[in-house]
């Protein structure tokens, strides 16, 4: 974990259009040739969804990461202008489940919700887990 603006001539995984310092970027294999009314032939499972929230609990206790910081590619997208579902655009994981209607960007916030809230359980799973260990 570092600010990668201190010394760009060290590598990192530029994954994160700006969002690279002190981040980590957890990506699940699926969704080819998906649109927001149909998550085609690899659709993200619930399995998929579960390892997501595995992963980034156990990230976040790691690291001290906070909550707050935990966001979907969405929510990144629509703070820097780029939610849609245009070329240059991006709305995974706005949506967990396809829908005709179009996309709202406010699907973005209540997904990424529902992930840090699921997350947030996780955390405290493992807190209790802990505290039980010897």
């Amino acid at each position: 974990m570092r600010d990668v603006r201190s010394d760009p001539t060290r590598p990192y995984a530029a994954h994160t259009a700006g969002r690279n310092s002190f981040a980590i970027g957890i990506a699940a294999c699926g969704m080819a040739d998906a649109v927001p009314e149909g998550f085609g032939p690899a659709p993200l499972t619930a399995a998929q969804c579960e390892g997501l929230i595995a992963v980034s609990a156990r990230l976040a206790a790691h690291y001290a990461i906070p909550l707050a910081a935990v966001r979907t590619h969405a929510e990144a997208a629509c703070e820097d202008g780029y939610f849609g579902s245009g070329d240059d655009q991006r709305w995974d994981i706005a949506r967990i489940a396809p829908a005709s209607a179009p996309l709202d960007p406010r699907e973005s916030t209540e997904t990424g919700d529902w992930f840090r809230a699921r997350i947030a359980a996780e955390l405290e799973r493992l807190r209790r887990g802990s505290a039980e260990r010897p």
